[in-house]
C-alpha cells in the first residue's frame, strides 16, 4: 500500500507499519514505496509499545510509527558505529 492510500484510510492516525518495499538513496534517506499497516492507532505511546513487542519478537522486520498527518515519511538512515563506553 502506498503512504497516501494509507493516509487517506487512517486519517488522524498513528499508524505502525512495516515496509515491504525500500530502498536507501545516496543522501542517506530510507524511502520505503510499499507498506503494510500492522495497526493504527489514536495516541502515540501505544503504538510505540506494539512497535517494541513486535521489534523484540522479529527485530529484522523494518517497521516505523508515523502520524498520517504528514504528506511523507521522511526517515534518515543512521550507521551502527559500534559500541561505545566511558572509561
Amino acid at each position: 500500500m502506498k503512504w497516501q492510500d494509507i493516509r487517506k484510510q487512517y486519517p488522524q492516525k498513528w499508524v505502525l507499519a512495516e515496509a515491504l518495499e525500500a530502498h536507501t538513496t545516496e543522501e542517506e534517506r530510507r524511502i520505503v514505496e510499499q507498506w503494510a499497516v500492522i495497526d493504527a492507532l489514536v495516541e502515540f505511546f501505544p503504538a510505540m509499545e506494539l512497535y517494541k513487542q513486535l521489534h523484540k519478537k522479529s527485530p529484522q522486520r523494518e517497521m516505523y510509527v508515523a502520524h498520517t498527518i504528514n504528506d511523507e515519511v521522511q526517515i534518515k538512515v543512521r550507521r551502527w558505529l559500534g559500541v561505545r563506553s566511558i572509561v
